[in-house]
């Protein structure tokens, strides 16, 4: 029986025995099987700025810029927890605000990002990515050394980094404040965008001064490199050149090899006459389109309705009488208008075309005037005498009238 059971041990040893004979590499194949364990329970980028794996780099930067804000050291004296919050987040931002990157860290993970160097990194090129971020130095590099918390609590406002002088964040859309008069009149308003735009400093060349692209060593100049992860051969845009063909040895230091920069201009945006409120004008600045909407505030004389407006006129009780004119504030130009004779309280006048541009289709609205009849509160003896003169010879008087006999 024993010699039964030693035979059973050595049948079932014998393929393991086999497989080191025949596979010198066991411990490496062990070695790489513990590597991706580790680095799947590494840090979550995506989970670390609150957002979604396909999220926008605009939403991305708007992510790290709240967390930033939140976590930074000068807002968080003493706490190491928050100090270990913002190394974090500005790793995360580091990594997702880069393509090739962010590519690379789908791709990989975590680990591939850092320092990943397993077999499948090693037969696909990869080089992994080794960080030495300076949270600080990110920090200063984007928000520029203003002091935000300072800003915030004076102004008791929050801005949009997008849209600061040091914003990373090109405007899409931009809301534009117009007083009644200027939306109905029109006129030429002037707004501080951040413009995506050629490099002043390389004019969109991307190489520092003196430099030039030179053909992409990485894929040969196709533009294209084939990646082999183990069994599986992939052809895609190569990492290096973007598909350009072109290398940039010498980045341009203002645009970071990219060609273009983030530039804070003063637009001139010419606002239509007779817009209205919420409605949104589309305008080409720079190499990109630019929306601008309307908020236009009520007006304490006119009252809108379209391209029509209404307002209100009162008379006194000899004009309503006996009829005369008027002059009155309009849309473009000030109005002198004839008051019919026997106007009653409320009576509409219509003035034809003389309301708001229509923006949609030609000619303007019109200007509907109201007309309200001041009464005197307090008569003189001698107005009071002709009052009841005239009182006298009225007929048809519903009831009586204070001084008159029954």
């Amino acid at each position: 029986m024993l010699r039964e059971g030693l035979r059973r041990s050595i049948r079932i040893l014998d393929p393991l025995v086999n497989l080191h004979r025949y596979s010198p590499n066991l411990r490496q194949v062990k070695c790489n099987f513990h590597t991706s364990t580790s680095y799947c329970a590494r840090k979550n980028y995506y989970e670390l700025l609150g957002v979604s794996r396909n999220a926008s780099q605009k939403d991305i930067k708007k992510a790290y810029y709240q967390l930033a804000k939140k976590y930074h050291p000068d807002s968080n004296k003493g706490d190491p927890e928050s100090a270990k919050k913002f190394q974090e987040v500005s790793e995360a931002y580091e990594v997702l605000s880069d393509d090739t990157k962010r590519r690379e860290y789908d791709q990989f993970g975590s680990a591939g990002a850092n320092n990943f160097a397993g077999s499948g990194a090693g037969t696909s090129g990869f080089q992994g990515f080794n960080s030495s971020i300076d949270p600080e130095e990110l920090f200063r590099k984007i928000f520029g050394e203003y002091n935000w918390n300072a800003y915030n609590q004076r102004t008791g406002q929050d801005y949009e980094f997008s849209e600061t002088d040091f914003g990373f964040g090109a405007a899409q859309e931009v809301i534009l404040n117009l007083t009644f008069r200027e939306a109905a009149r029109g006129c030429d308003k002037q707004v501080k965008i951040n413009i995506l735009d050629t490099c002043p400093t390389c004019s969109g060349s991307r190489c520092a001064e003196g430099h030039k692209p030179i053909r992409c060593p990485y894929c040969n100049g196709t533009g294209m490199e084939t990646i082999s992860t183990g069994p599986f051969v992939m052809r895609s845009t190569c990492r290096m050149c973007h598909g350009t063909r072109l290398y940039i040895q010498n980045p341009c230091t203002k645009c970071e090899g990219k060609g273009s920069t983030l530039q804070r201009r003063t637009v001139d945006i010419p606002v239509p006459a007779g817009v209205e409120d919420g409605q949104t004008l589309r305008m080409q600045v720079g190499n990109k389109e630019l929306f601008i909407t309307f908020k236009v505030a009520k007006s304490d004389y006119f009252r809108r309705e379209g391209a029509d407006v209404h307002t209100d006129a009162t008379i006194s009780l000899s004009q309503a009488v006996l009829g005369g004119t008027i002059r009155i504030e309009g849309i473009y130009e000030d109005l002198t208008i004839k008051v019919p004779s026997g106007t009653s309280s409320h009576t509409r006048l219509r003035l034809a075309n003389k309301g708001l541009k229509r923006i949609n289709s030609y000619g303007n609205g019109d200007h509907y005037v109201h007309f309200k009849i001041k009464i005197p509160s307090k008569l003189s003896s001698k107005q009071k005498s002709l009052m009841i003169d005239y009182a006298k010879t009225e007929e048809e008087t519903p009831g009586s009238i204070e001084g008159l006999g029954a």
